[in-house]
């Protein structure tokens, strides 16, 4: 019997007295429902494991990351006929929809897919949220759902944070925010770099097909939960990890011998 749940998989009593527990429960069954069909619509990658992706971001009795523009996706706040680029960039990125994205960028047409998707990205916060604060960011994202205005106004203002978040250091597009590999991407990089201070580690991404690392001689060292600190992220050929800035340095001297950088 999973925890806070009775022998029928009916919410507990918890949820069912917390007004946001029980909101955010109903909201989690959408998302699980309809989590397969966003990730067809953008043809993710097979080492994605879509419930946790989408699912896995809904906190009920522990924290977890929130509303972000799949989750917008999967309750269909965002209209379907626009839901392939968000859907698409929740995964993985590709050439096709970062150009996609360079191009709506410059008019923010309120109903165009790049509109919607960083309208649902001005949300998103990458925390550890409760179902409360879930639900305000639900709650936040339907007043841009009802407003094109709005919309316009959260998607510009996200788009200049996202530029704003990365400085050239090394030859590279660098910086320590959630967002700053995106921005990159948009403003024309093919190759962008963040250091999380949570992890302590060194991430390396591109939206072409590869970072062209796969014989690259890779740390074997491990956590205490015995995950790789170094080498492709769940297996991806885009994005990689380096346990310490000696191993990233070495990384971006790989990347300009085969002329990515």
């Amino acid at each position: 019997m999973g925890r806070g749940q009775n022998e029928t998989g009916s919410p507990s009593v918890a949820r069912r007295t917390d007004p946001d527990l029980e909101r955010t429960f109903r909201l989690q069954a959408k998302i699980r429902q309809e989590a397969p069909r966003v990730a067809s619509l953008g043809n993710w990658p097979s080492y994605i494991n879509v419930e946790d992706s989408l699912v896995g971001r809904v906190p009920i009795e522990t924290p977890a990351s929130g509303f972000d523009a799949g989750i917008a996706c999967a309750l269909d706040y965002i209209p379907r006929h626009k839901q392939k680029l968000a859907a698409s960039l929740h995964a993985a990125y590709t050439p096709e929809a970062v150009e996609q994205v360079r191009q709506e960028v410059k008019k923010m047409n309120p109903d165009s897919e790049t509109t919607w998707w960083l309208a649902a990205c001005s949300i998103c916060t990458e925390g550890k949220l409760t179902a409360r604060e879930f639900n305000g960011q639900v709650k936040d994202f339907v007043g841009l759902v009802v407003s094109p205005q709005k919309r316009q106004e959260a998607a510009q203002k996200e788009f200049a944070k996202m530029k704003s978040l990365y400085r050239i250091e090394n030859g590279v597009p660098f910086g320590e925010d959630d967002g700053v590999m995106q921005g990159a991407y948009i403003a024309g990089y093919d190759v962008a770099a963040m250091y999380d201070p949570n992890s302590q580690l060194y991430f390396i991404g591109t939206f072409r097909e590869t970072l062209g690392l796969e014989s690259f001689p890779w740390s074997a060292e491990v956590d205490e939960q015995g995950r790789n600190t170094s080498g492709p992220v769940h297996g991806s050929k885009q994005f990689v990890k380096a346990k310490d800035k000696e191993e990233y340095l070495r990384v971006l001297e790989a990347l300009k011998q085969n002329s990515l950088l």
